[in-house]
């Protein structure tokens, strides 16, 4: 049985003991299928939901034995059959709607094919061949456009696996799908290999979930009919971390780069318990058994993905192992860097309530895809970058604090810009590829239709060198340092060269964000940050954002002669062209710092605080003159930061040639310190650091 392989008796016999509880589950999903009304001709919408349900259905009538869910499955599986094609308004036949049908389809016809009569048997059969036949054919006739060499991107993946699906399935009564076969194996073998091995995805979490299952689905049968074991490849045991280290504080939802529709549509129970079986994984055994029994129904009536966690019923019953051992993720690193996308990801612990922070800086869809797709394209003059997903959010980073979300992305925007994203913009953009929108809108059909293909976005023409990249990114001993540059991912005549965002954190509960921007034109930099509220400024000139229990302030230090104000940017998206009255409305409250008057190099230092709504302590900060630093005071402790990439620092206190350093103190005692790329550090004309070449050393005393 596909997916099932020899499990099937196994399975059958544990449905009342140790899989009673996913039993119930199927069947209760499969409840929800009975009565519900069936559109004669094909509805206005997506028709993905079809296909898994005629899968949970199939799956519990072998379980059961029971003609009630044989019948359903019918009901559903024939009146799809009986439409004239599979999709509505966009790629109609060769695309999402008609690879979900055939993923589910494919299955129930192996599943419970033996069950129907001959002439059922054949409708199936037949229908399953010409969507087939539509699709395979649509893909090799537009290799090099289209999602078939879009090998980093969802739709790759989902259709091919459905096609697969379906051809596994049909194989034995139609061997001319072995060519089918062959080809989508090859396909997933170039996929495999050039995916990220860090695991990350630069479609973001909620199209991770939205592909997951059909990933894993192509392994598993390609494994048991080929021999061939990408559970093995690099991406496929990685990425179970990244899902994890994307999942907010609260762990129902997530951290939404990309186009994430929403924050909570992200799990997947059954890809989890995937993960837990393949690689012996008690961190995603805990994490199924976490969202199966706390946030199961509220990710699905609030996710905004089609068609949802509901439906994934079946594959959690299939893929739940009792054996592995669910083990919190509390002893795992409270930082990650997931290199290919520049992820870095800061927690201050595991509760509930920490902080999160994460920040992210590549060239655009990662190093491996950027890399490998300009090679594919030059070699064979194709085009393989779909970055219709991808945004303009190099250097952005997005905060979490006390169970509020406090500096936020937009999460979902087909015209992308740098401005709606916490970063700099340079005369009010940050994209070499922005004027794409100046003398275009997508509210041409004919443009929406072709940036819904992943041809006319935002990165269309970006050249090869317009990339961003992670400098540095350094976590030990109390200490950790990101540090990124995207000076190229400008227009060349704005002649910018450097923009380096530096972030540190002394894990004393704040940020220290330093941006250094150079150019050869004078220029408007904006530092911009949104969240779901405005910020308000008091007396001392510290911007305060409140939003629930959590709340974020901003300590401005420089540029001295910044001019700031608090705007709102409005994003209204419809969502797919298969519900084009689905329009995803979001409003950011903008916080803005520029320099004034217009300058060519800029300094922006900022502290960070995220704290309690109720707390009312405030941190002192002290600028020190003559230089970039600052002695920030939070209880007992002071940290004293200071920044000269140019010229050794001289202090009363503090002596280093390092391009920075941290120094914190307690009742005037050094606790710890970082000196970054140094050679020296004397600090009360004590020499606490000395080396022979230049270095950097993180150290606790």
């Amino acid at each position: 049985m596909l997916l099932i392989g020899d499990k099937f008796t196994q399975l059958n016999k544990e449905k009342l003991t140790i899989r009673k509880e996913h039993f119930t589950r199927l069947l209760e999903q499969c409840q929800t299928y009975f009565g519900q009304p069936m559109d004669e001709e094909h509805p206005q919408t997506s028709i993905t939901y079809m296909g898994v349900a005629a899968a949970n259905l199939s799956l519990a009538y072998r379980l059961t034995k029971q003609e009630q869910y044989l019948d359903e499955a019918k009901r559903w599986i024939f009146t799809a059959c009986n439409y004239d094609c599979w999709g509505y308004g966009f790629l109609v036949d060769v695309d999402l709607s008609a690879s979900w049908l055939l993923f589910g389809f494919g299955l129930s016809y192996d599943w419970i094919g033996d069950n129907l009569s001959t002439d059922e048997r054949n409708i199936i059969l037949n229908k399953l061949i010409l969507q087939c036949h539509k699709i395979f054919n649509y893909g090799e006739e537009n290799r090099g456009n289209c999602w078939s060499t879009d090998y980093w991107q969802n739709h790759n993946w989902i259709n091919y696996t459905g096609i697969l699906t379906a051809a596994y399935a049909i194989l034995p009564k139609y061997p001319e799908a072995q060519t089918w076969i062959d080809a989508i194996e090859d396909n997933f073998a170039k996929v495999f290999e050039w995916m990220p091995h860090d695991g990350s995805n630069y479609e973001g979490t909620g199209y991770w979930r939205y592909a997951i299952n059909f990933f894993l689905a192509a392994a598993e049968m390609i494994r048991q009919h080929s021999g061939k074991d990408f559970f093995k490849t690099p991406f496929l045991e990685n990425t179970f971390y990244y899902r994890l280290y994307q999942s907010a504080p609260n762990w129902e939802e997530n951290i939404n780069f990309a186009d994430v529709h929403d924050r909570r549509s992200s799990h997947s129970i059954s890809a989890y318990y995937k993960f837990a079986t393949e690689y012996n994984n008690g961190y995603a055994q805990w994490l199924a058994e976490l969202v199966r029994k706390n946030f199961l129904f509220r990710e699905a009536y609030q996710s905004k993905i089609f068609p949802g966690i509901m439906p994934e019923a079946f594959l959690e019953y299939i893929w739940y192992n009792p054996e592995i051992e669910p083990k919190e993720p509390f002893d795992l690193p409270l930082t990650r860097f997931f290199p290919d996308l520049g992820l870095a990801v800061i927690r201050s612990s595991w509760d509930r309530d920490a902080i999160h922070f994460s920040i992210k800086s590549s060239p655009a869809g990662g190093h491996a895809q950027w890399t490998k797709s300009w090679e594919l394209d030059k070699e064979n003059n194709w085009r393989t970058r779909s970055l219709t997903h991808y945004h303009v959010d190099f250097n952005s980073f997005i905060l979490i604090a006390h169970d509020s979300n406090l500096a936020i992305d937009e999460g979902f925007h087909r015209t992308s810009k740098a401005k709606v994203h916490n970063m700099i913009t340079v005369d009010n953009t940050g994209c070499v590829g922005e004027k794409i929108w100046e003398n275009s809108s997508l509210a041409d059909p004919q443009l929406f239709d072709l940036n819904c293909k992943g041809i006319y976005n935002v990165w269309k023409d970006v050249p090869e060198d317009a990339t961003a990249e992670v400098l540095d990114f350094i976590s030990q001993n109390g200490f950790t340092y990101y540090c990124a540059n995207s000076h190229k991912f400008y227009y060349p005549e704005m002649k910018l060269v450097k923009n380096v965002r530096n972030v540190i954190y002394s894990e004393q509960g704040y940020f220290i964000m330093l941006d250094d921007l150079h150019s050869d034109l004078d220029h408007t930099y904006t530092w911009r940050l949104h969240s779901e509220q405005f910020a308000k400024k008091n007396k001392e000139g510290v911007y305060t954002i409140k939003n629930g229990k959590g709340a974020l302030n901003i300590y401005p230090i420089l540029p001295t002669d910044m001019v700031t104000n608090v705007e709102e940017t409005v994003i209204n998206e419809i969502m797919t062209p298969q519900r084009p009255n689905d329009v995803r409305n979001i409003v950011l409250k903008t916080l803005c710092m520029e320099n004034n008057p217009r300058q060519n190099n800029v300094l922006f230092l900022n502290i960070l605080e995220p704290i309690s709504s109720f707390d009312d302590t405030k941190m002192s900060i002290d600028k020190i003159d003559g230089l970039v630093g600052v002695h920030i005071t939070k209880g007992e402790l002071v940290e004293t930061f200071i920044y000269s990439e140019d010229v050794a620092v001289d202090t009363d206190d503090i002596k280093t040639d390092a391009i920075w350093v941290s120094v914190v103190r307690n009742g005037g005692k050094v606790v710890k310190y970082a000196i970054y790329k140094g050679t020296y550090l004397v600090v009360n004309s004590q020499q606490i650091y000395k080396s022979d070449k230049i270095e950097t050393a993180f150290v606790t005393v």
